[in-house]
Parts: C-alpha cells; structure tokens; sequence
C-alpha cells in the first residue's frame, strides 16, 4: 500500500497513474495564485534521470517565494553560495523530512534565502525559502522540487509525487506547462 502522495511501482516495476490526484498530500511548492511554468518534468533530457527522474523544475525569478509542498519537519539547509555560483553541488537547499520518512527537497535557492532553521516544524503552505540560481549549472531561473523515500541526502532515489492543488498531470508536471497553485 502506498501512501503519501506518492505512487509505487508494481511488481512489474510499472508506475501506476494517480488513482485520484485530489488525494496526494503534496500541493505546489509555491503560494496559491500564483502560476510557474515547468521546465524540466519527470524523466526530463537535462538532468532528470537516474536518482533524479522524478524531480521537477518551475521556472522562477530569483527572490519568489517558496513555499512547503507539505508539512513537516525542517532537517538540512544550506544557504551560502551565491546565485553565481552554478557548479554542481553549490546549491543552496531546504530539506523537509514527513511524517512518513519522505523528504521534500528544494534547491537552487538565493544566498540566505532560507526561511527556516533547522528542527522547525512547518504545515504545508507555510513560506520556507526564496529561489535563487545557485548550483543551477547555466539552467533557466528555477526551483528544483523532488521526494525522496527514506533518504535525504545528495544522491537519493527520487519518487514520483503529484500536485492536489493544480491541474491534472497524470504522468507528472509536463515541460511547457504553466501550473497554477489552486487554494486546498
């Protein structure tokens, strides 16, 4: 049984559409009414492949607000680098661990661009960060928003979530898509 918001593989290894969309605990990492368009979807051809498939990138100026896909506990933050530091692995970042051991992850944020601090409890919605461009490797302005299942750290297996509060992606946020952050 799969819970969370997220979608298990069968025992054929095939991912499942959502039954219902409406019953994921995970809304769009930004503030309601606003509207982002996706860069980069499941599986996307720049760097969406592998641990990292089922991560998904909005594009986004520096300095929007970022808020929490769902609630949790604030685990791991960096928030140092600057918005020109595009190497891999200068990201400035915000982990969210769940209830359920999932960890939602944010990254590419502006120099101190978190919001929280380490060990503070957030509710789904709250405000947690501002998008920046650090570690975005010459990429479009965008916040990077994945889960991963039982662990937080760099090269994690992401797993597939959907968005309650936004229209229908059966097969995950689609590149070229604005997704407007419906009220839940």
């Amino acid at each position: 049984m799969c819970l969370g918001g997220f979608v298990c593989q069968s025992d054929n290894g095939e991912l499942p559409t959502p039954s219902s969309q409406s019953n994921s605990e995970y809304v769009l990492p930004y503030p309601i009414g606003k509207t982002y368009t996706c860069i980069q979807g499941w599986n996307g051809p720049y760097s969406h492949m592998g641990v990292s498939s089922y991560g998904v990138d909005f594009s986004m100026p520096i300095g929007s607000t970022v808020t929490a896909a769902r609630g949790g506990i604030v685990v791991y933050l960096v928030e140092h680098f600057s918005d020109t530091d595009t190497e891999a692995g200068k990201e400035n970042l915000v982990i969210v661990m769940h209830s359920d051991s999932t960890f939602g992850r944010y990254l590419h944020l502006t120099k101190n661009g978190a919001l929280v601090d380490i060990d503070q409890i957030v509710t789904q919605g709250d405000t947690i960060a501002l998008s920046g461009s650090s570690g975005a490797e010459g990429s479009p302005l965008h916040l990077h928003f994945d889960v991963t299942k039982d662990c937080g750290e760099r090269n994690c297996q992401t797993i597939p979530v959907f968005f309650r509060n936004t229209s229908p992606h059966p097969n995950g946020p689609v590149a070229g898509t604005a997704y407007s952050a419906r009220s839940y």
